[in-house]
């Protein structure tokens, strides 16, 4: 007759449980895929006069991918002006569609800009119709491309053709930044606020826009980047219809209606220094959709957090 080590058998069964309990623990319950690797988000927290904050906790954020509140694993405030690494900051010129009487002015405007650089940022002046990005600490350089600055003459006669040439230049500039540091990146198009923010135009005037869009908003969510807007005219001018839109949907926003430039510079340059970075689990929800609503709030009074406002899926199959 065969004897049983109770002992061998004891630990045996532990052994087995710890196995079993592991293999629970890997699956979401009721068979859900399990979370996906980290996400980074990129978000700037503003108090009540515009100013930085930068001293919140994880529990004073909320964030929620597809309406699924997720919990954040991570937040880091970055000061990129301190810390040395610098801004990357691509300055859009419109050369199509803004009068040719405010070129003095775009070209004031970014030199604004130049001049606001500290040790370590990088800046390309890039011209909307045909320009290429060269990213450079170089001020003269910098200087040289905006006094060649002009505009042309060939503009667009349909609205739904200057959104997509925006929408493409949008994509191509945030797929190059893409391979750039995985910090926060700046476009700031200096023209007719209409173009750079609301580049989809009413059904009724030409062909749906949607796959640019889509395209260029997924482009600038992998890569981090925020597009801003800066309207010349000044003072009586609005966007085109009226509304936020593409700026404010990548987590930047449009200086419309205002003669004071120095503000709108100096808000831009402050945002794409002091922001942060917010790493949470990829929710298993919406996964191969091509975009998921975004929605970072503050949960501390008086915060206001700026933030994009949809995220791309993951997992989007081929089409």
């Amino acid at each position: 007759m065969q004897l049983v080590d109770y002992g061998v058998m004891t630990r045996f069964l532990i052994a087995l449980l710890a196995a079993a309990v592991a293999l629970a623990g890997s699956q979401s319950p009721a068979g859900r895929p399990t979370p996906g690797p980290l996400l980074r988000i990129d978000a700037v927290a503003l108090d009540s006069r515009g100013n930085p904050v930068t001293d919140l906790t994880k529990d004073e954020l909320e964030v929620r991918i597809a309406n699924y509140r997720v919990p954040i694993e991570s937040l880091t405030a970055s000061d990129a002006s301190a810390e040395g690494n610098g801004r990357v900051i691509v300055l859009l010129m419109d050369d199509a569609v803004v009068p040719l009487a405010l070129t003095p002015r775009v070209r004031e405007i970014a030199r604004r800009f130049v001049d606001r650089m500290s040790p370590g940022d990088r800046m390309a002046i890039v011209a909307l119709n045909g320009g290429t990005m060269e990213l450079t600490a170089d001020r003269n350089r910098l200087l040289k491309g905006i006094n060649d600055y002009t505009v042309r003459a060939v503009g667009f006669t349909r609205l739904d053709l200057a959104g997509e040439h925006v929408l493409n230049t949008v994509t191509t500039l945030s797929r190059q930044l893409a391979e750039e540091s995985p910090g926060r990146k700046t476009v700031v198009g200096i023209g007719a606020a209409w173009l750079f923010d609301t580049p989809i135009p009413p059904p009724t005037v030409g062909r749906d826009l949607r796959p640019e869009w889509t395209a260029a908003m997924r482009a600038a969510g992998f890569a981090n980047v925020n597009v801003y807007a800066i309207e010349p005219g000044g003072v009586e001018t609005s966007r085109f219809g009226g509304s936020d839109g593409f700026a404010s949907e990548t987590g930047g926003r449009t200086f419309v209606n205002t003669n004071d430039f120095n503000q709108a510079v100096d808000q831009v340059m402050r945002e794409a220094a002091n922001y942060y970075v917010i790493e949470v689990a990829d929710p298993p929800i919406q996964r191969k959709s091509d975009l998921r609503e975004l929605d970072v709030r503050a949960l501390r009074r008086g915060v206001t957090i700026r933030a994009r406002r949809q995220f791309p899926g993951t997992e989007v199959p081929a089409k």
